[in-house]
């Protein structure tokens, strides 16, 4: 495949920066052991770079990207990108133009700011393989003509496909983790919340930090740790205040207070009253005052 030369001045290593002769094709290119500090400009089209080797940073639209070996960079049309790696990278490119972008692009599962943000992925040694494969195919089937380009879009809805796959794994199947790992917290405040108030308690039994819980809960769940074991506890406490007989120092043992002042405080604290005047307001039939959202 024949290409020529977008001028660009005062930079280093030209050859990086070409237009195809065909506005809607692949182009494909491969770097090796060259100097590419300080290169920059626009990009013309949607670039995938699978860096094989390669120390440095990528810098895209102003926010400086580290480069590491085994990455997929990600530039999209009219994004302004420079490279500044040492001698003896490796990288190979593929440049997606025009209509072919337009088709192809929808393989891309996320939108495409979620692609833009991240910028780039590390990949797995299994996954670089898989991803080196597809793009050294349509590296020698852009050279044979026509018949190669229609291959080479076939492995491009590959490559598509497998970034997607790529950026879930390392992305969102995160959040799933997150919400399995929430959903046991929540499960194991249900067994102990009457005699365990701890968020160390809970972290230790999770294996992650006080901290990671926190932010978790906060993130997910709109509250702390500490305030979703204490939503559970003052419900069981309303519960046993407006629908038995017991009494409240009773109660306070029963919920593993260490003193009758504790329980009060803890109590006054989220309902703005004592158990005692709580207690006065219910004839033992139904808990009707709400847990105040903001617990």
């Amino acid at each position: 495949m024949s290409t020529h030369i977008k001028p660009l001045e005062n930079k280093q290593n030209q050859k990086y920066h070409f237009i195809p002769d065909v506005p809607d094709m692949i182009s494909y290119q491969n770097f090796r052991n060259e100097a590419m500090d300080g290169i920059a400009g626009t990009e013309e089209a949607f670039s995938l770079f699978l860096i094989k080797k390669g120390h440095g940073t990528h810098t895209v639209d102003g926010e400086v990207k580290e480069v590491q070996n085994r990455q997929l960079h990600f530039v999209f049309s009219g994004q302004i990108n420079q490279w500044d790696l040492g001698f003896g990278y490796e990288i190979d490119r593929i440049m997606i133009s025009g209509k072919i972008f337009e088709t192809f692009g929808s393989y891309l599962k996320y939108p495409f700011t979620h692609y833009m943000k991240l910028g780039n992925i590390s990949l797995s040694a299994e996954s670089f393989e898989k991803f080196q494969y597809e793009f050294i195919n349509i590296g020698a089937e852009v050279k044979s003509g026509p018949e190669g380009q229609l291959t080479s879009e076939f492995r491009l809805k590959v490559i598509m496909l497998m970034l997607s796959k790529e950026i879930y794994r390392l992305h969102y199947e995160k959040r799933m983790d997150s919400a399995c790992l929430l959903s046991k917290f929540i499960t194991l405040v249900f067994e102990h919340f009457r005699e365990q108030r701890t968020v160390s308690f809970y972290a230790d039994k999770l294996s992650v930090t006080t901290n990671y819980l926190n932010i978790l809960c906060n993130k997910h769940l709109g509250k702390t740790a500490t305030g979703i074991i204490s939503r559970e506890l003052l419900a069981e406490i309303k519960q046993y205040l407006a629908a038995s007989n017991v009494s409240i120092k009773e109660l306070a043992i029963l919920m593993n207070f260490s003193s009758i002042t504790s329980f009060y405080a803890f109590f006054k604290k989220y309902t703005g009253m004592t158990p005692k005047e709580f207690q006065n307001q219910y004839t033992g039939i139904n808990v009707l005052n709400r847990i105040p959202e903001d617990l």
